[in-house]
């Protein structure tokens, strides 16, 4: 019995290690072709030579910083107006007593089944209607509706908060906005890190808005990765392939910081709501 089980363990811990190799694949594979010479053409599974100077080339032959600028702008935008305001929707639709909340909280689900794709036009017609094309704007109108996902996370994630305890604190003289403040924030470190963390990485990595509605100028440094802006030098028309894996490495690099640093709110909140659901 006991050879049995160390048997399973075993083959339990070769699957996590497959899965985690291939998982980690397509980072070694960029990171690998990154580091190749910058005219080679095939692509290389095993380091032959280290061309550093990839790195260097990813943020000069285009105007990196200008548009790591433009996306920072968007993600001081939409992270904190996103979470703030999802965290509101989700604590009136979890605590707050009003007619028709049922029916409004499947609407919002509702939304989630929506493609995309088949709102994009009436929106872009809306916004183009207000004159907010082009600006920044378009960013705090998004965060103000709020996201369907993040909400639902945030009103299921609230509703396990015990009513006992909010209506001790209302007894003990707590208005509406300090039962938020005081109580509910605290409790809820974990929501706000899975909120903030789904936030800055879908607005980090998302092309399609600011290809809608932005120019080229204030284009946000993910779209330096498409075509719009191809690494080449300057008198030549071939796309520097490295580079791109160079500048696609340095993209990467904020999601896993910001992940690192929510990473124990994150565990906590999947295992919270593991528990709970």
């Amino acid at each position: 019995m006991e050879l049995r089980n160390k048997a399973s363990k075993i083959i339990v811990y070769v699957v996590y290690i497959l899965v985690g190799l291939v998982a980690l694949f397509p980072i070694y594979y960029t990171f690998i072709n990154s580091i190749r010479d910058v005219y080679s053409t095939p692509a290389i599974l095993t380091p032959k030579d280290y061309q550093w100077i990839n790195f260097k080339y990813a943020v000069t032959l285009v105007p990196f910083f200008k548009y790591l600028k433009n996306s920072f702008i968007i993600l001081a935008i939409s992270v904190p107006f996103g979470t703030l305001f999802s965290f509101l929707y989700g604590y009136a639709l979890a605590k707050l007593e009003a007619p028709g909340k049922n029916l409004l909280f499947f609407l919002v689900l509702s939304t989630m089944m929506i493609p995309s794709f088949a709102t994009q036009i009436p929106q872009y017609i809306m916004f183009s209607k207000m004159g907010i094309t082009n600006t920044f704007l378009i960013w705090v109108f998004e965060a103000i509706a709020g996201s369907a996902y993040q909400i639902f996370l945030c009103r299921q994630y609230l509703s396990s908060l015990p009513n006992s305890l909010l209506e001790a604190a209302t007894i003990d003289g707590c208005s509406e906005a300090q039962l938020i403040t005081r109580i509910a924030l605290p409790l809820s470190k974990s929501l706000i890190a899975i909120v903030v963390f789904n936030l800055f990485n879908f607005n980090w990595g998302d092309y399609m808005m600011p290809y809608m509605y932005l120019s080229k100028e204030k284009f946000p440094l993910i779209m330096a990765l498409f075509s719009s802006f191809d690494y080449v030098f300057e008198g030549t028309s071939t796309k520097l392939v490295p580079v791109v894996n160079a500048a696609t490495l340095l993209v990467m690099i904020p999601v896993f910081i910001v992940f690192f640093c929510c990473q124990k709110q994150l565990v906590e909140g999947i295992t919270a709501g593991g528990v709970k659901g």
